[in-house]
């Protein structure tokens, strides 16, 4: 029976890789005030319009998952079509610095795409 042989490879199965087939980005968010120190989420979701409660609504995540440390990070999966992690990271700066009070321009929060999302929950 004649067989086909490949030649050349397919690089969507390379084993260390994050892939999308839905235009899918995932980003870690680390929430910091203006001294670069990481927001206690826990000690800022005791009520309506909290911190991470901003955030999410600013963000609009498919999926996302807040830490239970005071790390102040957020896991996020967005629709990743007309999103990126520095557009992203103004956004988040915008509202967490109008949450704390301070000038944006003076905030931390960090804002980076996450390429291997491991949470245990």
């Amino acid at each position: 029976m004649a067989g086909i042989t490949r030649i050349h490879g397919f690089d969507n199965y390379v084993t260390g890789t994050l892939y999308s087939v839905a235009q899918l980005k995932g980003f870690k968010i680390v929430v910091k005030d203006n001294s670069n120190t990481a927001v206690d989420l826990q000690s800022l979701d005791d009520g309506a319009d909290e911190m991470v409660e901003t955030v999410i609504r600013e963000v609009q995540p498919l999926m996302y998952f807040t830490v239970s440390d005071t790390s102040g990070t957020i896991y996020v999966i967005v629709d990743g079509h007309a999103v990126d992690a520095a557009t992203l990271q103004t956004r988040v700066r915008e509202v967490v610095a109008g949450k704390l009070a301070v000038a944006a321009s003076g905030n931390d929060s960090t804002v980076e795409l996450a390429v291997g999302l491991s949470m245990t929950v």
